[in-house]
């Protein structure tokens, strides 16, 4: 099985410095102590548990033991806090160095979340734990300038401060529970693309977003299956009929965001020119779409 890690999905370079600065070198110092000091006590994390992160993150990189450390808890960590040594041959560049300590950060904390939701039902407070790792967690990357967030398995880049914890945060939050599976991969599909360039990430918010009015339909029982598209499952929302889950202001606003953001990027243009958003127009449609997305659950 192929494991998807931060090094992978970023294969450019993303750090231009020759060395990682004294906040960073911190960073991964302060990120260590949270998930051993904190997570590894609270969820009674067995040593076999950083066995299996160990071994998988050494398979897609591509080597054998990280280090010599006699236990595998202690390998991940004298990794993860591991100094920069230019002359090192084996730490190649820093841009290098840095993306594969943060994909076993990103590869812990996800081994962790998948452990909460195991061990869940007999320890109630594991879910709380969790949550207050990653807070700190997300805490610590915006106090050492990194321009990263973490949310449900991934490590992606950050928008700014405010917009990550009034909009962006509570999303991803909301978005744990299992059912609302399909809209979280294609919002972290959406925020993947943006962050590589490619032209179809406001597609794969439109997708996010269209999945959410129709799971609340189906839950809702609004469904008729007669529905075409997202039109008619936003008719289905904005029903009196259904007691108007979405009023009809709303109801335009959601429309017109399918009508000229998703639909054209979900169809062939023909002989039209195909629609290109710049990249402001593409953050601006991650974030309405996360924003609707936050608002429609919310009202379940």
């Amino acid at each position: 099985m192929i494991h998807d890690l931060f090094f992978r999905r970023y294969p450019t370079r993303i750090f231009y410095q020759d060395r990682p600065s004294p906040e960073i070198a911190l960073f991964f110092v302060q990120v260590a102590h949270v998930f051993f000091d904190d997570l590894v006590k609270g969820l009674s994390l067995p040593p076999s548990f950083f066995e299996k992160a160990h071994n998988i993150f050494a398979r897609e990189v591509g080597c054998g033991r990280l280090n010599s450390a006699r236990t595998y808890d202690a390998v991940c960590g004298e990794f993860l806090v591991q100094a920069y040594d230019l002359w090192n041959d084996q730490h190649g560049s820093a841009d290098r160095f840095l993306k594969l300590r943060l994909s076993l950060i990103e590869l812990l904390f996800r081994a962790a979340e998948e452990r909460t939701r195991e061990v869940q039902p007999v320890h109630s407070n594991a879910s709380d734990i969790m949550a207050e790792a990653i807070r700190e967690l997300n805490d610590r990357f915006r106090q050492a300038r990194m321009g990263l967030h973490y949310h449900n398995g991934l490590l992606q880049f950050a928008n700014d401060q405010l917009t990550e914890q009034r909009n962006v945060e509570p999303c991803w939050v909301i978005l744990r529970d299992p059912k609302w599976m399909n809209v979280d991969r294609d919002l972290k599909e959406a925020i993947d693309h943006a962050d590589n360039g490619r032209t179809d990430a406001a597609f794969h918010a439109g997708k996010a977003l269209e999945s959410t009015i129709k799971i609340i339909c189906d839950e809702r029982g609004y469904t008729s299956g007669n529905e075409r598209g997202a039109a008619n499952y936003i008719d289905n929302l904005v029903s009196q009929k259904n007691g108007r889950f979405i009023a009809s202001w709303e109801a335009e606003l959601l429309k017109a965001f399918f009508s000229h953001v998703r639909n054209p990027q979900g169809h062939g243009p023909g002989s039209q020119a195909p629609l290109l958003l710049t990249d402001y127009q593409t953050a601006w449609a991650i974030e309405t779409a996360m924003s609707w997305i936050k608002s429609l659950i919310r009202r379940l």
